[in-house]
């Protein structure tokens, strides 16, 4: 009987450990209705940049005064790094000019604000717990 309990415990353990959790994204700071927002989510140093492990597109049909919500429902708690390209030609990737100046507008998580270079990977990691989490991600443009 005892044997039975601690099973259903470890089971129980488990299946909450198992469960996905929801990712309440909002992007702020988006200057138009151009293009479409590519939300980049990274699951080990070796993906950043150019290898994320998962992609979302985010249509600007519900832009309103520079800020769009959406949510992501398909990852497990976790450690996650993320970053956001504002597309707006939808190309799918980032335009620069002669000199590498990004032409469209960009974004990491926890908001880093990076001066001549992208930031390491361990500066955009962040947390998602169990259950229902909240971010505020923000665009940044250098023209």
């Amino acid at each position: 009987m005892k044997a039975v309990g601690i099973l259903s415990i470890i089971f129980f353990f488990f299946q909450i450990q198992r469960e996905k959790s929801t990712l309440n994204i909002e992007i702020t700071d988006i200057r138009n209705h151009k293009g479409v927002i590519r939300i980049s989510v990274y699951t080990a140093e070796k993906e950043y940049p150019y290898h994320p492990a998962k992609t979302y597109l985010v249509k600007k049909d519900s832009l309103a005064y520079g800020k769009i919500k959406t949510s992501i429902t398909d990852l497990y708690p976790g450690y996650y790094g993320m970053c956001i390209l504002d597309d707006e030609n939808n190309s799918g990737q980032m335009e620069s000019n002669i000199i590498g100046i990004p032409l469209e507008g960009f974004g990491f998580a926890n908001n880093i604000k990076p001066f001549l270079k992208r930031p390491d990977y361990d500066r955009i990691v962040f947390h998602l717990f169990p259950g229902v989490n909240h971010i505020q991600l923000i665009i940044r443009y250098r023209n």
